[in-house]
């Protein structure tokens, strides 16, 4: 394939990296003033963190974590979430929030991809749903492709909206991290903000907050006899980086949407497939791209000889995690096998994003 697709450019071009945190001078001076302050433990920092996350997004209460796992273990342990209850997600839901069922000895079940899209098929779902009275259901707005948990049938089923890929989303229909009574944002070095590590639970209900918080380990923590408290706890220096981050959100916003409708273009002017629905609000967190015609490899080692970094769009489903049969997740594992993330990310330049569109364009 490698051979067919196209001329090699004579000139050797510089690597583009497939993704680079967006970093800025004021975020490593508010790290910077925390570590000369010696703010090494989880205090003020990190409580102004929340308050501006509560400000920002509309919510009464922010719960910070030191990771995704974290969060899902809090919010699933405050749902009522124990041994054997079933929680229902997407094959290519986070492996966070299957860790975190591990955790608690849970029951996963999985739901395939509907066809020709990124999230949980809406009949298999209803279906699965169903039959295991799963106690909750777990959508994400995977790879920033926002998701209508209104499509779905719940009945009495708890929701947990993970919109890690798709903060600051607005839509005319879709109340993005406000579908369901708690929601959870990821912060990682590779979502839309960062700090370092770590996640939010956000949630507007006060009960179930104070349930999270009591959860939780700190100075001001109530403990009880044979109750354990989790370690969780965010530091002030990762939250003044969260704080600076979360002010320039827009501008990542703004950016990576006019990176991906340079993409869209090339994407309706080759032989390839993107699942994205609605471009006007959809935020592109991540930005697959399917080859119906060649494997994985092949087209890896394309973008490697042009000298751009790709990435598998997941590092594996979760039917493949739980050693499930690939037959049953034929849309989930046809994303897997032939979807290639390629770099979006807010610091490419304009010729950055040019060598990509004209990659994009003569793959067949």
């Amino acid at each position: 394939m490698t051979s067919e697709i196209l001329q090699r450019p004579l000139k050797k071009q510089k690597e583009i990296e497939f993704h680079k945190p967006t970093l800025s001078r004021e975020d490593l001076k508010g790290v910077l003033e925390c570590l000369v302050d010696e703010h090494l433990s989880s205090g003020e920092i990190v409580e102004r963190f929340e308050k501006s996350f509560c400000h920002t997004f509309k919510f009464k209460h922010a719960i910070s974590a030191n990771s995704l796992t974290s969060a899902y273990h809090l919010t699933l342990l405050g749902l009522g979430v124990g041994p054997g209850d079933a929680v229902i997600l997407s094959s290519f839901a986070p492996i966070s929030a299957l860790d975190a069922i591990f955790l608690l000895k849970a029951k996963p079940v999985l739901v395939d991809l509907g066809k020709n899209s990124f999230h949980p098929d809406v009949v298999e779902f209803n279906r699965k749903r169903s039959e295991s009275g799963a106690k909750v259901a777990i959508f994400d707005h995977t790879f920033g492709s926002l998701i209508n948990v209104s499509k779905y049938e719940l009945g009495d089923t708890a929701i947990i909206e993970d919109y890690s890929e798709a903060i600051g989303a607005t839509s005319e229909l879709i109340s993005v991290s406000k579908q369901s009574v708690v929601s959870i944002c990821g912060l990682n070095s590779e979502n839309m903000i960062t700090t370092g590590n770590g996640a939010m639970i956000t949630t507007s209900d006060t009960n179930l907050s104070n349930q999270i918080k009591s959860l939780k380990s700190g100075v001001s923590s109530r403990r009880i006899l044979g109750e354990p408290k989790f370690d969780y706890s965010l530091i002030d220096y990762q939250a003044a980086l969260g704080i600076e981050q979360l002010s320039k959100l827009g501008v990542i916003l703004e950016r990576q949407k006019k990176i991906a409708v340079a993409y869209l273009q090339a994407v309706q002017n080759s032989r390839l497939e993107t699942y994205f629905a609605n471009p006007a609000e959809d935020t592109f967190h991540r930005f697959p791209i399917v080859v119906s015609n060649q494997g994985y490899e092949e087209v890896e080692r394309y973008f490697k000889s042009i000298h751009i970094g790709t990435k598998r769009t997941i590092g594996e489903p979760l039917h493949n995690v739980l050693e499930e049969s690939k037959q049953d997740y034929p849309n989930a594992e046809r994303l897997f096998q032939r979807g290639h993330c390629i770099p979006v990310y807010p610091n490419l330049t304009k010729d950055n994003v040019q060598r990509i569109a004209t990659a994009i364009r003569r793959i067949y």
